[in-house]
């Protein structure tokens, strides 16, 4: 496919100006200080050096990136606060100029930044759809072809001849993606400005998305939303201090991120327990060993690698799946079928793996913690074993639903298997 957008060598500075502390406190203090520095400013034979009220300091932003897009590429930035993410868009979008390098763009451009973007908010709903068609470069007939189909995904009818300084962020928001989508773009440029609306209108907006992808339409996204950029995106670039560090293919991006920038992964290794057994290895494993998440669809498999020294006839070793909101979703313990039980608590060292599969959880990011403890009594390791889950779903439709997910836990059984 022939290249949409071009970008080589991009750099942009911006320049940080710091107050220096000033050791006066009083506003009589301040005000004496100030008129001293003014009077020796005055004075020709004054040889007193004045410090500097201001000290400049330079940052960049972006630094020597360079990236190539092609037709129908849709492409999710991501990366850690600061990494450059919207200055990127920013630039892309012309809204500012690069320091350094250069880009081609072959196309006509959409950006929903932020909130509001492009509407002027003394115009009505109605009015801003053709002032951003005619900023677009379309006809007044053009703009009226799409005109119903905007004002039906907006969801605003009811609003649509009073002032956008009057709309809530949702309906500021639903509106610029209507427009933006839909006045024919052949690149659409979206910051995380989609997480101010509604689930509903979310998932409405993804769909749109995979609808412009399809049709040869580009789209650039940013979000931290790494199940929706996993969704959405077939291209990655992963940005670290106005850096690239990673582009290409965006299941390569997001293991990138997710293995350099979480404090809790997919394996762990220790020694923890207490004189009857210790547990050493607790690890998952994806169907595909290259990369740290999970793909709806697939199994997981989790394994534990412990040593039992003093045989214990009652005791339970497992794990539990909590969500980003610490409510219980699933668990597993080898004691729950007492006819495999032995086999697990003889003395010796042991390796247990345990699959389930991945299709139980919808599209988030789940913290599996190791169980053991006596039946009845408390967990001893508490989370001192904790494991990252990430489920996404690439390329494919996001679903919100909770599915078999209950607050108290869904039981998966004990199948487990002594390697």
């Amino acid at each position: 496919m022939a290249k949409i957008i071009e970008v080589k060598n991009l750099s942009k500075k911006y320049l940080i100006y710091h107050e220096l502390q000033s050791a006066y406190s009083t506003l009589v203090e301040t005000i004496s200080s100030g008129t001293k520095r003014l009077l020796k400013q005055l004075n020709p034979f004054s040889k007193d050096k004045l410090p500097p009220l201001q000290a400049c300091e330079e940052f960049w932003a972006l630094k020597d990136v360079s990236i190539d897009i092609e037709d129908g590429d849709r492409v999710g930035i991501i990366g850690k606060n600061g990494a450059g993410k919207s200055t990127l868009l920013k630039v892309i979008s012309r809204i500012i100029e690069p320091t350094s390098g250069w880009l081609k763009i072959n196309g006509r451009i959409a950006s929903l930044l932020e909130v509001g973007t492009g509407f002027h908010p003394e115009l009505t709903g109605r009015e801003n759809i053709f002032l951003n068609g005619a900023i677009l470069g379309m006809k007044k007939h053009e703009i009226q072809k799409k005109f119903d189909e905007i004002v039906a995904f907006s969801e605003i009818e009811q609003f649509l001849d009073t002032p956008v300084k009057r709309y809530s962020s949702g309906m500021y928001t639903r509106l610029g993606f209507a427009v933006a989508a839909h006045l024919d773009p052949d690149i659409l440029i979206i910051d995380e400005v989609l997480a101010v609306g509604d689930m509903q209108f979310q998932e409405k907006c993804f769909k749109k998305i995979n609808e412009l992808g399809r049709s040869i339409r580009t789209v650039l996204f940013v979000s931290h939303n790494l199940p929706v950029i996993a969704n959405l995106c077939n291209k990655g670039i992963l940005l670290e201090k106005g850096q690239i560090k990673n582009q290409g293919p965006i299941d390569n991006c997001v293991n990138e991120y997710l293995r350099t920038h979480r404090s809790v992964g997919s394996r762990w290794e220790g020694d923890l327990g207490d004189d009857c057994l210790r547990i050493y290895k607790a690890y998952l494993n994806p169907v595909d060993a290259t990369r740290n998440f999970f793909c709806v669809g697939e199994k997981a498999t989790i394994s534990l690698e412990y040593e039992v020294f003093k045989t214990l006839p009652n005791f339970a070793l497992g794990f539990c799946i909590f969500n980003s909101r610490g409510q219980l979703l699933a668990r597993s313990f080898v004691g729950d079928e007492t006819k495999v039980f032995d086999q697990f608590s003889s003395v010796g060292k042991h390796k247990l793996s345990y699959s389930f599969p991945v299709e139980l959880f919808r599209d988030d990011e789940y913290f599996v913690y190791v169980f053991y403890g006596r039946f009845g009594k408390e967990n001893m390791l508490g989370d001192q074993i904790g494991l990252k889950l990430p489920v996404y779903s690439p390329n494919a439709i996001t679903t919100y639903s909770m599915r078999n997910a209950v607050i108290d836990g869904v039981f998966l059984g004990s199948n487990w298997v002594l390697e």
